[in-house]
């Protein structure tokens, strides 16, 4: 009795195993915990990052004027 849901994979180096091969590899780069350096990150972490430098900066400026 065949089970639901199982397919053959497809034969190297063919167009459908090479687009399996793309598909996975995309859905593996937007996982959270995924080794690719390169994905781009959301804004939120962007933004939290200008504030912290822009309150660090205001804040050397401000000891240098205080003394």
């Amino acid at each position: 009795m065949k089970r639901k849901g199982r397919s053959h994979l497809p034969k190297a180096g063919t167009r459908p195993a090479n687009e399996q091969l793309l598909h996975d590899e995309r859905a593996g780069a937007l996982h959270p915990f995924s080794s690719d350096p390169w994905r781009p990150r959301g804004t939120g972490v962007g933004l939290v990052a200008i504030i912290v430098i822009a309150i660090v900066i205001l804040g050397i400026v401000g000891i240098i004027a205080l003394t």
